[in-house]
């Protein structure tokens, strides 16, 4: 193919509206190896990205955004056009309901770790990939 270990990556996409938050994820998984992040910061270039690549492998989205369209409407984007991305939901807010979680996803309260956001998409990847078979 010759992209060599690129093809091991996996392609995360952040969304979210705090510019520190963001560069710090990125900086935690493509510090951590095998990641490569994608940073979007609201929900409208959220879409634009979904929509101009291939595919994602894990979409990581705080839930409230500025504008109308929240993260779990871009989660919600993300599943139904690629059914298999995992997802993993953010906020910093205690009492997120999970009955309006999407299936399969993860929740993860910030603030968190770097091990946390790994562990996270690890386990969203899991679901999605159970979820399949």
């Amino acid at each position: 193919m010759g992209k060599g270990t690129m093809d091991a990556e996996k392609v995360v996409l952040i969304v979210d509206d705090d510019h520190a938050v963001l560069e710090t994820m990125q900086m935690l998984l493509e510090g951590n190896g095998g990641f490569r992040a994608y940073c979007v910061k609201g929900s409208l270039g959220a879409s634009a990205s979904l929509s101009a690549h291939e595919h994602f492998d894990v979409i990581v989205a705080d839930v409230i955004l500025a504008g109308e369209t929240t993260g779990l409407d871009i989660c919600n984007l993300g599943r139904r056009l690629y059914p298999q991305v995992g997802l993993v939901i953010i906020s910093a807010e205690p009492h997120v309901g999970t009955e309006k979680l999407p299936d399969h996803s993860v929740y993860l309260r910030k603030p968190f770790g770097g091990d946390d956001l790994i562990a996270a998409i690890e386990q969203a990847q899991a679901l999605v990939l159970a979820t399949a078979s």
